[in-house]
């Protein structure tokens, strides 16, 4: 499980008062919402409304005018400054922003039933021709870095053993989505779509989370698997998704309550062997970040123990790691009571797993810390991204490694969502842009033997065009103990009788 814990400021403000609420647009009741079916692109294309979605879509580009919500900019200055990354809610609130956004386009093209098509990558990972054509006056051209998001993929999220949802919870679907195919999508196409604050204005960016959505709900079906269900505090408040605009949170729970349904619902159970464009099969080169075996440990500068905050210490860490091309792994060796502190962590997590709970008054949790993290001149334009990883085998790989070790993600797109964080006052500690992997479950997985030496691997993974040289910067990777419970494993409740994943 991976859940980042920086939070945005939008969250801690994401319930919006009932004065507030009297002045955004209203929505209908739940039931009252005419259901319109999102289709697939390569199916949508074929449609009478495409003509509406390119002529919309060409008005909202040449709109200057930030303010107005019939421009892409304002759409772009919405994500940047309301979106919810690394932070519970990711998946509704980007549901909320995709229903809103949906309105405006009905608005500017005057047709009522148009819709946002999704881009299934786990079909075809090549980027839609389309959206790949310089053609003066497309307005679905970019320029990107890649058009082939294969890199990109997992079906991690898809395993049997996820049946839980939201953050802070074991073996949850919310946050490892986010990890992947998410947050790497964005990074291997790069261009605008490695941007927090502009990826709104690539059209993929839709796209791209209207499949993510379509997933979401896919793979809640035909239970509700672990989302809470509306009664649930979690639901509580609504999503402030433009400075003028909410969408009460309860009516996320479900796709239909926001008048929207999905062409197929169909869970990947395989990454795609094969692309096709333009009539041309491409052959899918075999996906990057596949280990033969831990990367080599780079030599760098340690830093001691220390306290962070009240709740939270650094047991050790290494500073001024070069993230470029080449994979590396660095090594934290930890000190007698740095590493009883681990291992008095690691045997709690193991009885929590298996339901005999070890008392503890002291630190209960691990995150591997990035801090001062920033990117540079040479990857600001993306293509590739990091998979982060907590002690490695040395030799050899296995089935289960991803599973097992697997932290989360790092590329320009969060390491962005980390800067903007930062600069609004959420940062704590060094003040600086940081990424918070929590780290308890997978140091739960590794051997006792190892606690001395606590390995954090950062492996390489780049799109077909991608940079040399460094590309990312962190002042300090750390160790870092807290005082916060790791993650809870008492599974949510089934959906009742009336969920609409109840039928």
């Amino acid at each position: 499980m991976t859940v980042h814990r920086f939070s945005r400021r939008a969250f801690l403000q994401g319930s919006v008062s009932a004065l507030a609420l009297s002045s955004l647009p209203s929505l209908p009741a739940f039931a009252q919402n005419a259901v319109r079916v999102r289709p697939e692109w390569q199916e949508f294309r074929g449609t009478s409304a495409y003509a509406s979605f390119i002529d919309a879509i060409r008005t909202m580009r040449a709109n200057t005018n930030a303010s107005s919500r019939a421009s892409l900019q304002y759409w772009a200055d919405a994500h940047g400054a309301f979106g919810l990354h690394s932070a519970p809610h990711f998946l509704g609130w980007h549901r909320a922003f995709l229903y809103a956004f949906e309105q405006q386009l009905r608005i500017v093209s005057g047709n009522n039933s148009l819709v946002v098509p999704y881009w299934d990558y786990y079909r075809n990972p090549q980027i839609p021709a389309e959206f790949t054509d310089p053609a003066t006056g497309n307005p679905l051209y970019m320029p990107r870095m890649n058009t082939n998001v294969f890199n990109a993929l997992s079906l991690a999220p898809f395993a049997s053993n996820i049946r839980n949802f939201q953050r802070g919870t074991s073996n949850a679907f919310e946050p490892l989505l986010e990890d992947a195919p998410h947050n790497p999508v964005h990074n291997i196409i790069g261009g605008i779509m490695g941007s927090v604050a502009q990826a709104p204005q690539d059209i993929l960016f839709f796209l791209h989370h209207a499949n993510i959505d379509r997933l979401w709900h896919a793979w809640a079906m035909p239970d509700g698997k672990g989302i809470p269900w509306t009664s649930s505090p979690y639901w509580s408040g609504s999503y402030r998704v433009t400075s003028d605009w909410a969408v009460p949170r309860a009516q996320c729970y479900h796709p239909n309550w926001l008048g929207s349904d999905y062409s197929s619902t169909a869970l990947p159970t395989a990454l795609p062997a094969q692309a096709m464009t333009k009539g041309r099969v491409i052959r899918v080169q075999a996906q990057a970040g596949r280990r033969r075996g831990r990367p080599p440990i780079g030599d760098f500068a340690t830093t001691g123990p220390r306290a962070i905050d009240a709740g939270r210490r650094s047991l050790g860490g290494a500073r001024d790691i070069g993230l470029s091309e080449n994979s590396v792994s660095v090594q934290v060796p930890l000190r007698g009571a740095e590493t009883d502190t681990v291992q008095t962590i690691a045997i709690r997590a193991r009885g929590k797993k298996a339901g005999k709970p070890f008392p503890s008054t002291g630190y209960k949790s691990i995150s591997i810390v990035l801090d001062d993290i920033k990117v540079l001149p040479a990857g600001k334009a993306g293509g590739y991204f990091y998979k982060v990883y907590l002690n490695l085998p040395e030799n050899g790989d296995s089935s289960d490694t991803e599973s097992r070790h697997l932290l989360g993600t790092v590329g320009a797109f969060e390491v962005g969502a980390a800067t903007h964080h930062a600069h609004h006052g959420g940062q704590s500690g060094s003040g600086a842009p940081q990424l918070v992997f929590p780290a308890t479950e997978a140091l739960a997985n590794i051997s006792a033997d190892e606690y001395k030496n606590l390995t954090v691997s950062l492996v390489r993974v780049s799109g077909d065009n991608a940079p040399k040289g460094r590309a990312i910067s962190v002042g300090e990777v750390r160790v870092e103990a807290s005082t916060d419970e790791p993650y809870d494993t008492t599974p949510n409740a089934p959906a009742p009788a009336g969920s609409p994943y109840k039928r």
